[in-house]
């Protein structure tokens, strides 16, 4: 769905900041309390219309579809709102169930506008527990060798050398179907689903026959393309925009930081359309610097939008991105997905060593600099350019044929696994695009290295710099 707390606002602190969040303080259940009986009137919509082409009904009615469904499992969402001082904020969701414990993984964040954030974040929390242990299905799952997974399209994949390495040993895989012919492909369960390589999932896997030796490939787990929507079309269009949003940070990542330095395209925030401007100055004020609005679109030519704060010596970075084939919409989202992420990083407590989670990437100096990610250089020197809107779908259905054809047209193939559908037809869905980049993480601190497409980007821009007095040097 938006982008999981950042999909991680915070990956390497993410247990720390669930727990900073209280379940009472400040929140809301829904159908008591601030919200009332929980229904969005006409009037609460507000700006959130800026997504409603890649929606397939309005926010109200996904609002009250969303609660039906909680319902039919026996979920009651508690929300909170992280910014109270403006129209753009971020909430939080978490699922309790008749007993009042938290349901497994049942945790989300929402990111927009008031109403837009709200359901935003009762929508990724039950992504979140329809995509784990409590949903979990031991007949969905088949066990294939790791050697034979790493020779095929997974070859693609950053992780497939360690896949390689398994041999003969299986491990739990899922089915996907390729989106453009339905051919299958065989994927395994880490490549989607982190809490599957914890140790607190050892049993499930035992169960499962799955005895495989996670500890390695456990780094490269991320729920990246998980997603939800009230169709099927709108979820895989979220699934969709997210990955190639992760893979456009990922090549940026690797230009910047593994080869001499690539020169950045910064868009004019004086060129933003009203409404974008307005957001932006909140967000300004929010977090007490300027913001930088760069476009990090790559061949695919899907507008991507990184919305960035340089670290300072007292905190990381900030960041928030978008991807959408409403330009308009990809800046939105990247916008408003930084305030999330300051309001979550307001949440935690002030740690001694702002970059203590750097550690395991100290060895390298270039895997430092990519987690540290100080664009401060770059930016100094980076061309300028003017916000210009582009035609986009005015429904899901269109979207999701044109991100498809996109994808295949540039020799990638996008695969579906349908995680569940409830009743009313709201779906979650995992999305694997073999070959497009999940490198990004190591801004997170996590220790990966780039897939096969980074590194080739990393030789095509040494190629073309080489000699360039305006590289940057490292």
């Amino acid at each position: 769905m938006s982008s999981e707390l950042l999909h991680a606002t915070v990956a390497p602190m993410r247990g720390t900041l669930d727990a900073a969040l209280p379940t009472t303080f400040g929140a809301t259940t829904l159908g008591t309390g601030a919200l009332g009986t929980g229904a969005l009137g006409p009037g609460a919509l507000g700006p959130g219309a800026l997504g409603a082409a890649e929606r397939a009904v309005p926010l109200a009615e996904a609002h009250a579809l969303g609660l039906a469904a909680m319902g039919h499992l026996g979920l009651r969402p508690l929300l909170r709102d992280l910014g109270r001082d403006g129209e753009l904020t971020a909430w939080t969701c978490t699922l309790r169930g008749p007993d009042g414990v938290v349901a497994p993984q049942a945790r989300g964040a929402g990111k927009g506008h008031r109403a837009e954030a709200r359901v935003g974040a009762m929508f990724e929390a039950l992504e979140h527990f329809l995509s784990g242990p409590a949903r979990f299905d031991h007949d969905q799952v088949e066990l294939c060798p790791a050697s034979w997974l790493a020779r095929g399209e997974l070859a693609a994949e950053a992780s497939a050398v360690l896949l390689a390495e398994g041999g003969e040993q299986p491990l739990a895989c899922a089915s996907y179907a390729g989106l453009l012919d339905g051919r299958e492909l065989l994927a395994p369960l880490y490549l989607s689903q982190p809490w599957y390589t914890a140790p607190a999932s050892h049993q499930l896997r035992a169960r499962c026959g799955d005895h495989y030796d996670y500890r390695q490939l456990a780094r490269y787990s991320v729920n990246s393309g998980s997603a939800i929507g009230v169709t099927e079309a709108e979820a895989v269009v979220h699934a969709l925009n997210e990955t190639i949003e992760r893979d456009a940070f990922s090549l940026l990542l690797v230009r910047a930081f593994l080869t001499a330095g690539q020169r950045l395209t910064v868009i004019d925030p004086g060129s933003l359309p009203a409404g974008l401007a307005a957001e932006l100055d909140q967000v300004r004020r929010r977090v007490g610097t300027e913001v930088h609005l760069l476009d990090i679109t790559t061949e695919l030519g899907v507008p991507t939008v990184l919305a960035y704060v340089p670290p300072t010596a007292e905190r990381p970075h900030l960041r928030g991105a978008g991807t959408s084939l409403s330009a308009h919409h990809a800046m939105h989202r990247a916008i408003s997905e930084l305030l999330q992420y300051a309001l979550g990083c307001a949440t935690l407590p002030r740690q001694a060593d702002p970059f203590a989670h750097l550690a395991p990437l100290r060895w390298h100096a270039g895997l430092h600099a990519c987690g540290r990610f100080d664009l401060t250089a770059h930016l100094a020197r980076a061309r300028r350019v003017a916000f210009v809107e582009r035609f986009a779908p005015e429904h899901p259905q269109g979207h999701l044929d044109r991100l498809v054809s996109i994808l295949t047209g540039h020799g990638f193939m996008p695969y579906l696994r349908r995680l569940a559908t409830l009743p009313g037809g709201i779906t979650a869905v995992h999305v694997l695009v073999p070959g497009l980049e999940r490198f990004m993480v190591i801004a997170d601190g996590v220790l990966v290295l780039p897939g096969p497409r980074a590194l080739r980007a990393r030789t095509e821009w040494r190629r073309r710099t080489v000699g360039r007095p305006e590289s940057v040097p490292r």
